[in-house]
């Protein structure tokens, strides 16, 4: 089965910041034709990158750790 993911999966906004596809579409995607796919596939590169939240900067309290 052909498939965007490249395993940089990470949701911003219900869409995957590694393949662009929606939610609904990762979770329906097993259940689609193989025309359903290559329809999304060819969309893919025409959406535009999910916008990723502000990096955050390292606390410089000793105390407290941040996973970043």
């Amino acid at each position: 089965m052909l498939t965007p993911c490249i395993g940089h999966c990470r949701r911003e906004d219900d869409v995957c910041v590694g393949c662009k596809r929606t939610l609904d579409e990762i979770i329906n995607w097993g259940k689609m034709t193989d025309d359903e796919r290559a329809v999304i596939m060819a969309q893919l590169s025409k959406r535009p990158k999910p916008q990723l939240p502000a990096a955050s900067r390292p606390s410089r309290n000793p105390f407290k750790r941040r996973i970043i």
